[in-house]
């Protein structure tokens, strides 16, 4: 009982707050509460516009990599960087001293010396080949070895002289001449005579005979003969014929001259080899080309051509000049070089976006309390009837008790209208009103004694619910709607659970007044707690709210609190009721009535 009476008590002092703050203009206007709406929408919208953006994804991709170590550490070291201690001025310092290097100096002193063109135009000529080649071939052992031999020789030390000699020597043998005049003589006529004979001419004796056998004897012991058997011995004749026939034959007279000659090298195969070399060898060119290959200069030349020193200097000139080099030399050279580099720009584009409207906005928008909304709650219903039309997964234009009990809709016994369903709905400027009018029409109504009783009535009206496209077990729902508050004519909004009752009523217009609350049971004696608010201008549209999580149940207006109240059960998901309806007969003077219903939304807790 106590805290029954403390929940009436805060009851009246909201419901007293409200009409108070309601009255002085400070509890806001539904078109100012829809206005924030929209723009929460619209804010939300721009977000996620933003969001999608190629501008801020690559802000925030910008963001994320300056705020990197990597980067951070890169940056340090570009600012922290300089020639010195650098790979570039190790080759710098290098190249310098290979450039300082004497032998390195002389090389190119002597490459770009007119020696050098004079030297290198000889080398390719055909008189340095020619010379080259019989420098080769006069300075090798055999050609050598000819040419002394030759020059060396001596007529008196041949072979050929002796011959002669030896020849000479035997034409002035007085035992040769001898032996030459005995063949000539009679005493060897006779001897060879009486030699061949024998004992045939001995036996033919004579006087004549006799007398050669005389001068045959005196023959014998004579001094020509023991000459001639001396000479025939030795062969002299035979010898001194040999030495006749080769020393007047033409080769051996030849040779002879050739031998007697003092200028016989002139007359050799390689004399002209010889004298031609000689020729080349004595030419200013060629005389300028042996000098200058064998000075130190040359010398130096061919050693340092083929040097890793001079390799090493052609790349190091190579490499310092590469234009990446000069660049890079240059960057480390330049104390603001920092500013050249792709993570300045980078930077500096980072900079550029966060100033950039887009970004500012986005940075606004994320510090909007509001927005949490959307992370916070579900729209699982968001009904505006753009469509000019009831979308018949989502509403039955019925009541839903008597479309599902009893196949059509009824009306209560106190209720002097027939619902209509579709006939007394319109929609102008996408508001959706239920329209009570003053007609004849038939219906049926609930007796509880005998149930569904056919009746006519002077007046109709509609009834729409959600009870099979649409329910909630709890969250917020919430409509804004206009309608005129009087005791004839009855607007309310409502949600019922699997079963009729509890009923909780979002609002229900009375006399310039809206009731709400939780009606139990049929009658008055189920809405024992039900509150009543004055005071509302029915001339504009109002936002009526109900938040419900587990048992607890709070009502606003305009999102201003007015009611709160404890719920002790209710069967199954919840649906929504939008009913118009009458219950006095002098409701025709204000007919037709317009219950106008522009939006419905229900909230879910993410």
């Amino acid at each position: 009982m106590v805290n029954f009476v403390h929940l009436r008590f805060n009851t009246l002092v909201m419901s007293f707050s409200f009409r108070l703050r309601y009255f002085l203009g400070l509890i806001p206007k539904a078109q100012k509460i829809d206005s924030a709406w929209f723009q929460l929408f619209k804010m939300r919208d721009e977000l996620e516009t933003i969001e999608a953006s190629r501008e801020l994804a690559r802000y925030l991709e910008l963001k994320q990599l300056l705020k990197s170590n990597d980067f951070q550490t890169k940056k340090r070291e570009i600012i922290n960087l300089g020639l010195k201690g650098s790979v570039e001025n190790d080759i710098l310092t290098e190249l310098a001293n290979l450039e300082k290097s004497k032998p390195i100096k002389n090389y190119f002193r002597f490459l770009q010396s007119s020696d050098f063109n004079r030297v290198n135009t000889i080398s390719k000529s055909s008189d340095l080949s020619r010379y080259q080649e019989l420098h080769k071939l006069v300075e090798s052992p055999d050609f050598i070895r000819r040419k002394k031999e030759c020059e060396s020789l001596k007529y008196q030390d041949s072979h050929e002289y002796l011959k002669v000699k030896e020849f000479r020597a035997l034409q002035k043998s007085s035992k040769l001449k001898l032996y030459n005049a005995t063949l000539s003589s009679t005493e060897y006529r006779i001897f060879l005579e009486l030699d061949t004979s024998g004992e045939e001419k001995l036996k033919n004796y004579s006087k004549e005979l006799e007398q050669k056998e005389k001068i045959y004897h005196k023959f014998l012991k004579s001094k020509a003969y023991r000459n001639f058997v001396s000479v025939s011995e030795l062969k002299l004749p035979a010898k001194f014929e040999q030495l006749k026939r080769e020393t007047s034959d033409k080769a051996f007279l030849e040779r002879v001259a050739f031998l007697k000659n003092s200028a016989r090298y002139e007359t050799t195969t390689d004399y002209p080899l010889f004298s031609e070399y000689k020729k080349l060898a004595r030419s200013s060119d060629i005389q300028f080309y042996n000098k200058c290959v064998k000075s130190s200069l040359y010398l130096n030349f061919q050693e340092i051509a083929v040097s890793k020193s001079l390799s090493r200097l052609l790349e190091l000139r190579l490499k310092v000049n590469e234009p990446s080099f000069i660049e890079r030399v240059s960057f480390l050279k330049n104390k603001k070089r920092y500013e050249t580099t792709p993570e300045f720009k980078l930077e500096m584009e980072f900079a550029e976006l966060e100033k950039s409207k887009l970004i500012t906005t986005y940075h606004q928008l994320k510090k909007r309390s509001e927005l949490a909304f959307f992370n916070q709650w579900d729209i699982v219903l968001d009904e505006n009837f753009s469509d000019h039309k009831l979308s018949p997964t989502l509403w039955e234009p019925e009541n839903y008790w008597g479309s599902k009990l009893l196949g059509s809709s009824f009306s209560q016994a106190n209720e002097l209208q027939a619902y209509k369903g579709l006939k007394n709905i319109e929609f102008r400027n996408k508001v959706l009103s239920i329209v009570s009018k003053a007609e004849k029409t038939e219906g049926k109504v609930w007796n509880p004694s005998f149930g569904l009783i056919p009746k006519k009535f002077d007046f109709s009206s509609a009834i729409i619910n959600t009870g099979n496209g649409f329910r909630f077990k709890e969250g917020i729902v919430e409509a804004k709607v206009k309608f005129r508050a009087n005791k004839a004519i009855t607007s309310s909004f409502s949600l019922t659970g699997n079963k009729p009752f509890p009923q909780i009523d979002v609002f229900r217009s009375g006399h310039k007044k809206v009731g709400l609350g939780i009606i139990n049971q049929p009658g008055n004696s189920g809405a024992d707690n039900f509150v009543q608010i004055r005071g509302l201008n029915f001339n504009h549209f109002h936002i009526f709210r109900l938040e419900i999580f587990g048992n607890q149940v709070v009502w606003k207006i305009n999102n201003h609190e007015v009611h709160r109240q404890h719920l002790d059960s209710y069967e199954g998901d919840l649906f929504l009721n939008f009913t118009g309806s009458i219950h006095h007969a002098n409701a025709e003077e204000i007919l037709p009535h317009h219950f106008e219903i522009e939006w419905v939304r229900c909230l879910r807790k993410k």
